[in-house]
């Protein structure tokens, strides 16, 4: 097995310049709006009494919130860049890694860049998910969903998960469209129906199908390529299935 430290270095080299690229261009955006705008306030804040010291606030909160519009425009605009990876098993233990894993990299810095968004990128998750911005990111930044959440998911390929209608995914719960082995590197889609649940801390794997209204236990991890049957519930480590659940319509006609 060759040593790997220099790929991970480049991992991490990547990763740095992708994050400091959308941040500095987000504060430049936000600042220059703020000038073509004149939207800054006209008095100084050193010495402000409440009044102005308010008024500043305010501003400093419209601002923090331009930011944050043109952070997720950003992430939007780079993905539309980058190809997106073709399902498949490509060796990591080569001198030149495959297209599709740089491709699968950069989406990564990405998809990092988006989950873990510095000060003052607070809100990223709020505007990522609310309209106008969520009609650009589902379909073009990922995950493809017909679902919204109240804590934000960590979906480490986006690109390659399909969710249904009212998915709920617990706190820190994490669903991939990939796993890897010693030696290679599998792409495979994810796909989770209608009415699912995934409890927290669980963890889903890439090649996984969970089928509507199934729900998986907190904790669980499901492991690559398993199908998961509708109305099922699965729990553990590694997940199996544990009982049968009846289906929502029945449980709607009670």
């Amino acid at each position: 097995m060759p040593d790997l430290r220099n790929a991970l270095r480049g991992f991490l080299l990547l990763d740095l310049f992708v994050r400091l690229l959308v941040w500095t261009g987000a504060l430049g955006l936000s600042i220059g709006a703020f000038n073509a705008l004149d939207l800054w306030p006209k008095e100084s804040i050193v010495g402000a009494g409440f009044g102005l010291a308010w008024f500043w606030a305010k501003r400093a909160g419209w601002c923090i919130l331009f930011f944050n519009v043109f952070y997720v425009a950003e992430l939007v605009v780079l993905r539309l860049l980058v190809p997106t990876p073709k399902e498949g098993r490509y060796p990591i233990t080569g001198r030149r890694p495959s297209r599709q894993l740089v491709w699968s990299g950069l989406l990564g810095a990405l998809a990092k860049a988006r989950y873990e968004a510095p000060f003052p990128g607070f809100l990223v998750f709020h505007i990522a998910n609310l309209p106008p911005m969520c009609w650009l990111m589902g379909p073009i930044f990922g995950p493809k969903s017909r679902s919204c959440y109240a804590t934000d998911p960590r979906i480490l390929d986006p690109q390659g998960v399909q969710l249904g209608r009212n998915v709920v995914i617990g706190f820190n719960a994490t669903v991939a469209a990939h796993y890897q082995e010693r030696d290679a590197l599998t792409i495979k889609r994810t796909i989770i129906e209608d009415d699912v649940v995934i409890g927290g801390h669980a963890v889903v794997y890439g090649g996984v199908h969970i089928h509507e209204g199934a729900i998986i236990g907190a904790g669980a991890i499901v492991l690559p390529n398993t199908v998961v049957g509708a109305n099922e519930f699965w729990g553990g480590v590694p997940a199996k299935k544990i009982r049968d659940l009846p289906a929502l319509d029945e449980v709607q006609a009670t």
